[in-house]
């Protein structure tokens, strides 16, 4: 077989289409089909069986949650930032009446445009009283909570949300979550800033606190008297003592004479817009378009069924930030260089691809696979790789890739998003 030197890669990938079969041996010293490569990449090309042995220290638990990082594909080329980090490794905060964990940028270096939580408040916990400097997205994953809110124009809102119901936060507006019974709830929480920190946020017994007496009387029209018990410590979870009254009597308690917010700050589960639906599975949408208050986040759902795929695609806009729900996934990301990895994604698991890069999403399980996909942006956008080589001069298609026409008729139209189709 011709050496790498003197093939070009075109003659190289036709080679390889062509059926060319080749040894651990020869495939070392030339490229083919699904070995793009020199020096050659992946165990398909060692020719010492000892070479691939890992007899150091480890832990196989932690090390075989990550099969393909032990085994990467031969078309992977190492190099790029790691995009895989997971809330199952993080310690959580844990107070009277729930905890909460983070994956902030100090944590996973590549995710610039936002913080992710993960927080579960039992029956009757309180998220105190707060409010960010960063918008506050999030998803429900289990049980019943109720959210408040008031607008910078004085209206306020309650809700109660349950699995799936989404909320949204602009910066600034102060707000309070509380755990439902029967018992409680958990929801991911993702800020619209790597930097964000959950731990760090404005309380309003910190600001109480910190205020002088005479002031605070002042501020409030009554006696200094009155704010000799405060907490001197601030609460951020705490055990509410009283059940939460009915929904309506809470409703009639914050009433204010401004009303309430023109567009609701929660979004339901069932308002997802369907972008597609096939049998390999569905993705829905949550943005600006449908989640009207939702002007900094947009956010997918997508499920995949057993032996589906998430197209080869990109997103033009924004920063991907995914949250893995149910399932076990793959997932290969490519940038220029060439660099390409490829890392396996479970319950709990957070990724981060960067605005552009071209990636794609395997259902690797024998169940359907859910997970979000979550944007610094006012829209969804996405484009399709097949979709654009369907719809490009098909001479420069067949020029570029050396396909035949007739194959290129065949590949799927008007961003298929989920395939097969």
């Amino acid at each position: 077989m011709e050496t790498l030197s003197s093939l070009s890669r075109r003659r190289l990938l036709a080679a390889g289409a062509a059926g060319v079969v080749v040894t651990a041996a020869s495939v070392a010293s030339a490229a083919s089909f699904g070995n793009p490569d020199q020096p050659a990449e992946g165990a398909v090309n060692v020719t010492n069986p000892k070479a691939l042995t890992d007899p150091g220290p480890q832990d196989p638990d932690l090390a075989g949650n990550e099969p393909a990082f032990l085994n990467p594909p031969a078309t992977d080329v190492n190099g790029m930032p790691q995009f895989w980090a997971s809330f199952n490794l993080v310690p959580k905060r844990i107070q009277n009446g729930g905890w909460a964990r983070q994956i902030t940028q100090d944590d996973f270096k590549i995710s610039t445009t936002i913080a992710g939580v993960n927080m579960r408040l039992g029956p009757g916990g309180v998220r105190e009283l707060h409010w960010h400097q960063q918008a506050e997205w999030a998803v429900m994953t289990y049980g019943n909570c109720r959210v408040t809110i008031i607008d910078e124009n004085g209206r306020p809102e309650v809700a109660d949300v349950k699995e799936g119901d989404l909320w949204f936060f602009p910066a600034g507006l102060p707000h309070s979550l509380q755990g439902l019974e029967p018992d409680g709830c958990e929801f991911v929480i993702a800020f619209d800033n790597g930097d964000s920190s959950e731990f760090n946020t404005l309380l309003v017994t910190d600001w109480i606190a910190h205020t002088p007496p005479e002031v605070l009387a002042k501020s409030f029209g009554v006696p200094v008297e009155a704010f000799k018990n405060i907490p001197v410590h601030n609460k951020w979870i705490y055990q509410s003592n009283v059940p939460a009254p009915p929904l309506a009597d809470v409703e009639a308690q914050i009433a204010a004479s401004a009303g309430k917010p023109p567009n609701p700050y929660v979004f339901r589960r069932a308002d997802f817009k369907p972008l597609v639906e096939t049998k390999s599975g569905t993705v829905g949408l949550a943005d600006s378009t449908n989640f009207l208050v939702s002007k900094t986040i947009a956010a997918t759902v997508v499920t995949i069924k057993p032996g589906g795929l998430r197209d080869m695609h990109w997103h033009p806009n924004a920063d991907e930030w995914n949250y893995w729900i149910k399932g076990d996934g793959r997932v290969t990301v490519f940038n220029t260089g060439p660099q390409a990895i490829t890392a396996n994604f479970h319950p709990g698991d957070v990724g981060y691809v960067k605005k552009a890069l071209g990636h794609y999403v395997e259902n690797i399980g024998d169940t359907d696979l859910v997970y979000m996909e979550i944007f610094r942006a006012d829209r969804f956008e996405e484009v399709s790789l097949s979709d654009w080589l369907a719809h490009s001069p098909i001479d420069m298609v067949v020029e570029t890739l050396n396909l035949d026409p007739s194959v290129i008729a065949q590949f799927p139209k008007n961003r298929p998003d989920l395939v097969p189709a």
